[in-house]
């Protein structure tokens, strides 16, 4: 009895698929380009997020990885395809091409802590927001100096943001009142009050216009005002 050839059937990769087919939704060409990306972002989705991406992050993640290869023509299809990228790509893409600080930003942008934003009294296009309100921390992150160390290391992932125009544009605070760690009715003195906070994150930026030499600062801007 003769034995038909035993065939191997090509594992299927569920998350390439899938990348695949998003970057057709986004008419990207099928080719050597868009399987080295679509192969590229299902290696780090499936390390890094094994239950899920949401397809907000999953934009974010497939243009920074047209970013990578210097195809901002084609990240910037991508992001102009959902909201709230559309609004704001020439930002997204200085963002998404530093490589080396987008790791640390993408929770922050998961969550909406960190988002562009527009403000009608700025001269340039160059505001972003920063709402603690969506920051989510926990008990041993809500004494003074954790809370510190916290925010510094947020707002020192935010310093590029302002690099393109010498320190020149806005950032908006929400929610610096949800970080006092003094909830009780008789206030104490702390330093987590929003004008401490406000006061605090004023000298990381004086610090940073003198170590990235910045003709400028940002303004920061109250939203809860």
């Amino acid at each position: 009895m003769r034995q038909a050839p035993f065939q191997t059937i090509p594992r299927q990769d569920p998350w390439k698929d899938h990348l695949l087919n998003l970057l057709h939704s986004f008419e990207i060409p099928c080719g050597t380009l868009a399987d080295s990306v679509s192969t590229s972002v299902a290696v780090y989705c499936r390390e890094f997020h094994p239950g899920g991406v949401q397809r907000a992050d999953l934009v974010l993640l497939i243009a920074r990885a047209f970013c990578a290869v210097n195809e901002r023509a084609a990240a910037a299809r991508v992001l102009g395809s959902s909201q709230p990228h559309c609004r704001h790509i020439d930002r997204w893409l200085e963002i998404l091409s530093e490589l080396n600080r987008f790791p640390a930003l993408l929770p922050y942008f998961s969550l909406g802590v960190i988002r562009p934003a527009d403000w009608a009294g700025a001269r340039l296009d160059r505001m972003w927001t920063l709402d603690f309100d969506r920051l989510v921390l926990s008990d041993a992150e809500r004494h003074e100096m954790m809370l510190y160390r916290s925010i510094r290391a947020i707002v020192d992932n935010m310093f590029v943001f302002w690099d393109a125009t010498d320190g020149e544009g806005v950032l908006g605070l929400k929610g610096l009142a949800s970080l006092n760690v003094e909830k009780q009715t008789r206030r104490k003195a702390t330093l987590t009050a929003k004008d401490d906070l406000l006061e605090y994150i004023a000298d990381l930026f004086l610090h940073q216009k003198k170590q990235r030499d910045w003709r400028s600062i940002p303004s920061l801007l109250n939203l809860d005002l």
